[in-house]
């Protein structure tokens, strides 16, 4: 590992096993301290115990069967980390499950406060001229994730394919790209439908970045079945888009006819696959809704990508997209007590893919360049 600063990156091949182990064992203590935050946010928020709630989302799901009919070597994976970090299967296949966890909690009448949120801003462009595509995204958390960021470096032993993966210790993944190069960004869009036996979003994007082109990696998206609602904005060399998926449909978003670019935050901009979100609204008082107030978020968000952006004659070079990024107009970016902007990922889909990474909020945290 190269742990040459507070950010390491993590070199890991062999065995999907084997891969899980070497995360487990070097991350181990990152690992303990970051699950025992966790469970401390979750007892908190839920006023459960957290063992008993892990239990339960884990247990009253068939996400198990999704990912061992679609991702069985990312199984695999998940249990060498519980391995190697010494931690129990449940907690760390529940770790897992960053985007299921919100509705589970919401169907159980748990509580789920602003800051279990998301609130990610993702950027895509099209090749311009001699310009690569790009694909970009503040990924934003709750305060405690910070200090436990982690690049993962995955190498497959039979395969030409590698990746960059943007994650925190004990998960498989936050965002990333491989070598092929395809890139994907994930923005949680909790309003639309989700599947209790569908594949959960951490095990989507790997299971994208596993194919070593930009159409299989959407052929994969299209055949699985969605857990989660979510924006998936996911491009190749010839192109990004942006993907808003739900348990019962897949639109793509355009932000205008013939549009170069495109972008997104956590509210759905055109699939209409909502009816779970529509029943719980109708059935909250004002005050209830009122919880609901971190979509304002997400509009104010993407009022501000589209001040910038909406231009379709002005070329977006990754310093224009560095500065939308940095932005507190929103704010884009966040770093306060409670919420921060954990990373800030810009991805160059060129043939020789670039990694722009900022472990932190970009409006302070220096970007460093990562290649194959």
């Amino acid at each position: 590992m190269n742990d040459s600063t507070d950010f390491p990156v993590l070199e890991l091949t062999g065995t999907p096993r084997d891969r899980g182990r070497v995360h487990g064992e070097v991350l181990r203590d990152r690992i303990h301290e970051m699950v025992e935050r966790w469970k401390q946010d979750i007892g908190d928020d839920t006023g459960m115990n957290p063992d008993d709630f892990l239990s339960q989302l884990v247990g009253e799901t068939r996400f198990l069967p999704a990912v061992k009919r679609w991702t069985p070597d990312l199984l695999e994976e998940v249990e060498g980390i519980a391995e190697g970090a010494n931690v129990d299967f449940t907690a760390i296949f529940a770790r897992q499950l960053s985007d299921e966890e919100p509705w589970f909690r919401l169907e159980k009448k748990l509580g789920l406060s602003w800051d279990s949120a998301a609130q990610c801003t993702a950027i895509g462009v099209n090749p311009q001229g001699e310009r690569p595509a790009l694909a970009a995204q503040n990924m934003d958390t709750p305060a405690y994730y910070n200090g436990f960021q982690v690049l993962l470096h995955i190498k497959y032993p039979e395969s030409p394919l590698e990746v960059f993966m943007f994650t925190i210790a004990g998960k498989i993944n936050l965002a990333g790209l491989n070598n092929a190069p395809v890139g994907i960004c994930c923005n949680t869009v909790l309003a639309l439908n989700y599947a209790k036996d569908g594949l959960p979003e951490d095990f989507v994007v790997r299971g994208a970045l596993a194919r070593p082109s930009l159409a299989e990696a959407l052929a994969f998206m299209h055949r699985i079945r969605h857990a989660s609602g979510q924006n998936y904005l996911i491009g190749g060399p010839e192109r990004v888009i942006s993907l808003e998926c739900s348990a019962n449909q897949i639109v793509e978003f355009v932000p205008y006819p013939g549009a170069n670019r495109t972008y997104h935050t956590n509210h759905p901009l055109v699939n209409d696959d909502q009816t779970i979100h529509q029943e719980r609204l109708a059935a909250m008082t004002n005050t209830q809704r009122e919880r609901w107030g971190f979509y304002a978020n997400s509009h104010a968000r993407l009022d501000t990508l589209q001040r910038h952006l909406n231009d379709p004659d002005e070329c977006i070079t990754i310093d224009k997209i560095k500065t939308i990024l940095s932005s507190h107009d929103g704010p884009v970016c966040h770093n306060s007590a409670t919420k921060i902007s954990l990373g800030c990922l810009i991805m160059e889909l060129s043939p020789n893919p670039t990694l722009h990474l900022a472990a932190g909020p970009p409006c302070s945290t220096p970007f460093t360049t990562y290649r194959f």
